[in-house]
């Protein structure tokens, strides 16, 4: 069996946590084993000499048997001192035990002395600045099974200085990221706030001079009409009354006040969706999209469920009115014509002013229709176009137009046309327009 023993390179010997190192001069001596538990022996006194330098031979075939010891112990062998002698296998194994050793002492952050054999193994041929500090065990030597440290174990210094480099490397990253995601938002929104470009603004114009334009000739001049500052602007410059505009504002009068409104944009901000949904359900016409577009709605100032049921009631007296047209034998009246009559759908002021021209000379009807973009399907239609070429024999069209407007003249005023005017037709076809103002006003219900 073999025996180890270790040695110094120089002469004489020195204790050792308790481990008795032999000089040359006694080469053939065992080593003394000692108890584990025993009292620990207090620490050299500070002039005490260094630890001997190993020879490197000598160190490799110290590595070699604790290497050796670390292959038996993971095959779970185990040998055990006999008699007053430490044989090899003792050695090894007490060298193992010792190892082992050092991770728990490591892990509850208690000093370790100069009693384990690891300890003295690790440090020897180094100087005292690049021993290991008491309580850590170097990465490298960490032994096979040994049991890892707890949780609240103190870290080592190699995870300490890695974190420091990993922060050095990862906080100037995020600084450097911050401070561009700031940059891109100042500069986005400083170019979004910036306000709207030209071609929108010029869009926005035209959209609003369309629509201005459109109320000032189609909606009648004794109603009250509510609009945005800019609108009403827009509405006045065209002829519209300017004491029949009421300027909606976060202060001023609900729309509700007036028998059209002019939704746009900031009408929209003020009251949000309770004008279509509430106060002004019928559209009369509609200009441009999205935040441009323009609605021009009749309002309904008894709420949306009275204006349905006064709706509702007209649009009888529309059918009754309709029919006794078709009866007429001085009207003549095409398919389409007599369709949109029987539907109800034709004004009851154009119908009332066609009897009466009937009576003064023959009428021959076109079609009838809107003059309003986007008009809703239940608005009644507010002109009819009249042939000229089927008159009474010896008038002129110019005649015929004069005939027409002296007819209608001697009407009251509230079922008089607004306008009687030449016009050419998509097809060629050369017609007299009759045309009333909007919004049509409802026949009362039970009238």
């Amino acid at each position: 069996m073999l025996r180890y023993t270790v040695r110094s390179a120089s002469s004489g010997m020195r204790p050792a946590g308790g481990l008795t190192v032999m000089a040359d001069e006694g080469r053939g001596r065992e080593l003394p084993q000692r108890d584990r538990g025993a009292g620990r022996a207090a620490p050299p006194a500070s002039g005490s000499p260094p630890a001997p330098v190993m020879s490197a031979q000598l160190r490799q075939r110290l590595e070699a048997a604790v290497t050796a010891e670390r292959s038996e112990a993971a095959a779970g062998e185990q040998d055990k001192p006999t008699g007053g002698e430490v044989t090899g296998p003792s050695v090894k194994s007490r060298i193992g035990l010792a190892a082992q050793a050092v991770q728990p002492r490591a892990a509850n952050a208690g000093p370790i002395t100069e009693d384990e054999v690891t300890e003295w193994l690790g440090t020897v041929g180094k100087s005292p600045s690049a021993a290991p500090p008491p309580g850590t065990t170097p990465p490298d030597t960490t032994p096979p099974g040994a049991t890892e440290a707890p949780p609240d174990a103190e870290p080592e210094t190699a995870s300490w200085l890695g974190a420091w480099i990993a922060a050095l490397v990862v906080i100037p990253a995020l600084v450097i990221g911050s401070l561009t995601v700031v940059a891109v938002r100042h500069f986005t929104g400083t170019r979004q706030s910036g306000g709207p470009s030209a071609a929108s603004v010029r869009h926005e114009a035209a959209v609003r001079g369309g629509a201005a334009a459109w109320v000032a000739q189609q909606v009648s001049h004794s109603v009250t009409v509510s609009c945005d500052p800019v609108m009403c602007a827009a509405l006045a410059a065209r002829g519209f009354p300017q004491r029949d505009l009421l300027v909606l504002g976060p202060v001023s009068l609900d729309p509700r006040h007036s028998a059209v409104v002019v939704e746009t944009a900031a009408v929209r901000a003020l009251f949000g969706t309770s004008l279509d949904m509430a106060w002004a359900p019928a559209i009369l016409a509609s200009f441009g999209s999205g935040s441009a577009g323009i609605t021009v709605r009749v309002i309904a100032p008894h709420g949306a469920a009275a204006y349905q049921i006064a709706l509702a009631a007209d649009l009888a007296a529309r059918k009754a009115a309709g029919a006794r047209l078709l009866a007429d034998q001085r009207i003549s009246v095409p398919a389409t014509a007599r369709a949109q009559l029987t539907a109800g759908l034709v004004d009851l002021r154009l119908l009332s002013a066609l009897t009466t021209l009937s009576r003064h000379l023959p009428v021959s009807l076109v079609d009838f229709g809107n003059a309003g973009p986007g008009a809703s399907a239940g608005v009644p239609f507010r002109f009819a176009d009249l042939s000229q070429t089927s008159q009474a024999a010896g008038l002129t069209q110019a005649a015929y137009v004069r005939s027409v407007r002296s007819g209608l003249d001697g009407l009251k005023a509230a079922f008089r046309p607004v306008r009687m005017v030449p016009v050419v037709l998509p097809d060629g076809q050369a017609v007299l327009r009759v045309e009333f103002t909007a919004p049509s006003p409802l026949q009362p219900s039970g009238s």
